[in-house]
């Protein structure tokens, strides 16, 4: 039943799915990144110090850690449909409520609970996704999921931009929000996965969203082409969790460079002398390279392999980092800031796919989980470290950024190199 699922190609309803969870990753991005975006005015209308405004902006990132940790469990014990449900709801009611949050407080509350559902339907929706789609196109449709992710920023920023001045923040926020409540009404179209039912022993389910999603029915195992091969580098059982601790590190160590500077860019061009408005228009051409970034590693991808995406990602991001913390003439900052947020994005191209292929199916939303844990700890973390330094000395960070950038590098090559298929393909299985 899988193998008909396998060998397929895509199909309408694949993309139906696809289409699903893009929306969900778009509008979680969105939501996260408006909270950046009305930091300087929260800062300046509520009087915040930089070190409050990174707690306040990390108060999602500690929703994100904790929901990720739980959904991703609680995917692999219910379903992976259910708990998509359940995240989307999570986020876009609490994010339409930061709207009428009276002080830094009740906002940091609904900030945390905002990412909590993030958190949690991260896992969820790659597991989703990596479950559905013939093992061929797996990697490149992954990916291209994470598309969603630098498009629902650039929309964040383009919408604080013609809404802010007109509105409020109160009223990005509602706008930012609202969409995900639709998301609940569409999911509903898309069936549980055949692999988590097969898991289950539900074979009759199995077979219906197999045949839901291929169009046709379910071949006999006979007549079906023999199964891509597996690489004998995939991880053991026995080397399950030594794979779940460097995968973990690997997304630490982007996650903190990444968030770091994603999350405080718009303050700290204000503090170092940009107006707002500039800023915002600067933030739209960041989002935009981040993009381009995106696509750019998609060929990249099948010819080289997920594994030197992440190591050639990470020593060009490591560069451009040093270059854009020393704040250079306009023209300079544009042209370094757009290839870093090219260079970072195109690295989680790596990354994304690379992960789920690792685990077997009754681990890969709890690992995966685990993975944005670590994650979501480097950027609850990155906030308040470049808060400490936004009144000082802020260059230190961006070297510690590159650090990082390059121990991620260190460790995609010489710790998860052998996942790569023999041929330098990506993993699809």
């Amino acid at each position: 039943m899988i193998a008909h699922l396998e060998s397929g190609g895509l199909t309408r309803r694949h993309w139906v799915v696809f289409a699903v969870c893009a929306a969900g990753a778009f509008l979680d991005s969105v939501d996260l990144q408006v909270m950046s975006l009305v930091a300087p005015v929260l800062l300046r209308a509520w009087a915040l110090t930089p070190v409050q405004t990174g707690l306040l902006v990390s108060a999602a990132m500690l929703g994100m850690l904790v929901g990720s940790v739980l959904f991703g469990r609680v995917a692999d014990r219910i379903g992976r449909r259910p708990a998509f449900q359940i995240t989307v709801a999570v986020f876009g009611l609490a994010g339409a409520s930061c709207a009428l949050a009276a002080d830094p407080v009740q906002l940091g509350v609904l900030r945390f609970v905002v990412g909590f559902g993030m958190g949690g339907f991260i896992p969820v929706d790659t597991a989703l996704l990596h479950e559905f789609m013939p093992s061929g196109a797996r990697a490149r449709v992954l990916a291209l999921w994470g598309l969603a992710f630098p498009l629902g920023a650039l929309a964040a920023t383009a919408l604080a931009r013609w809404l802010l001045p007109h509105v409020g923040w109160r009223g990005v926020f509602l706008a930012a929000a609202a969409p995900a409540l639709l998301l609940l009404v569409a999911r509903r179209a898309v069936p549980e996965t055949p692999t988590y039912l097969l898991g289950r022993g539900r074979i009759a389910e199995a077979e219906a969203a197999v045949r839901w999603v291929t169009g046709t029915p379910v071949a006999d195992p006979a007549t079906l082409p023999p199964s891509p091969p597996v690489s004998p580098d995939l991880p053991a059982s026995s080397g399950l969790g030594r794979a779940r601790v460097l995968v973990c590190c690997l997304w630490f160590c982007w996650s903190f460079a990444y968030f770091g500077l994603i999350l405080w860019l718009p303050t700290l061009l204000v503090l170092a002398g940009m107006p707002l408005a500039q800023v915002l228009g600067y933030g739209i051409g960041f989002q935009a390279a981040a993009i381009v970034g995106r696509i750019a590693v998609l060929p990249l991808l099948a010819r080289w392999g997920p594994v030197a995406v992440v190591t050639t990602t990470a020593c060009a991001a490591a560069c451009l980092v040093l270059w854009f913390g020393v704040l250079p003439a306009l023209p300079v900052l544009i042209a370094v800031g757009y290839a870093l947020s090219m260079a970072q994005e195109g690295g989680f191209s790596g990354i994304v796919p690379l992960t789920p292929s690792l685990f077997p199916t009754h681990q890969r939303a709890t690992t995966v989980g685990a993975a944005n844990a670590a994650g979501r700890v480097a950027a609850l973390l990155a906030p308040i470290v470049v808060g400490w330094f936004a009144g000082t000395d802020l260059y230190p960070v961006f070297v510690l950024f590159a650090l990082c950038f390059l121990a991620a590098a260190v460790t995609a090559y010489a710790v998860l190199r052998p996942t790569r298929t023999t041929s330098g393909a990506p993993l699809a299985a």
